[in-house]
């Protein structure tokens, strides 16, 4: 597949159909990373009412809204069609599929990089704070250059300790959630729900609430 520059939209490479991965690149991904629709099916298995993305579209403010770490856009689809949607991402194969559907630009990039060209009314987090860890606090400074108006994040934290919490954190980590782009995130782990709440709180965020297994949470620029 044609690689993609870092301020090249997705929608202007030509298709191709992804070349079948050997099954040493394939174990260098968990098994949610493995196709976008299987990404998209365990997100649902998730949360099949769609509540996190439709709480994220209820508090959108402005005309443009920036997704960091946008995986396959699921939120674009709750979003009014008169928004602005950017999505990005440095996972190829999601970022053509979210392309299809047809709406928004997309662009492969890192999202712990300068993004300035790219700000928005709205900037979102969604799901994506564990995955940079333990590059999380740049991420979020990212976010906050980048917004016009209003940060929204939607963050998952670790859950207390259990007689079978590394065994479920191996499998969590390497079998199914892993995206193939951190190497750092296994050996830095990530935040207890009290750490997640003081870490946000440090950094400007307010209107806290739980949703699923996630917290909810914005910062007003």
């Amino acid at each position: 597949m044609k690689e993609v520059s870092m301020s090249y939209p997705i929608s202007q490479i030509q298709y191709q159909k992804p070349q079948r991965k050997k099954l040493k690149e394939r174990l260098n991904f968990g098994i949610m990373y493995q196709h976008p629709r299987i990404y998209d099916f365990a997100i649902w298995l998730n949360d099949p009412s769609c509540l996190i993305p439709k709480t994220i579209a209820r508090n959108v403010v402005g005309d443009s809204v920036l997704d960091l770490g946008c995986g396959t856009a699921s939120l674009q689809t709750f979003l009014p069609k008169d928004i602005r949607y950017t999505g990005v991402d440095l996972n190829t194969d999601f970022l053509i599929f979210a392309d299809k559907k047809g709406r928004g630009t997309f662009y492969k990039r890192d999202i712990l990089e300068d993004l300035s060209d790219v700000k928005s009314d709205t900037v979102v987090l969604s799901d994506v704070l564990h995955h940079v860890s333990p590059n999380h606090q740049k991420l979020l400074e990212n976010a906050i250059k980048c917004a016009r108006k209003k940060v929204i994040i939607s963050a998952c934290y670790e859950k207390e300790e259990g007689p079978f919490k590394q065994i479920s954190e191996f499998i969590g980590r390497r079998i199914i959630d892993n995206d193939g782009l951190n190497e750092q995130r296994e050996g830095a782990g990530w935040l207890k729900l009290d750490e997640l709440l003081q870490f946000l709180m440090n950094n400007g965020a307010t209107i806290f609430q739980k949703v699923l297994s996630h917290i909810y949470c914005e910062i007003n620029i």
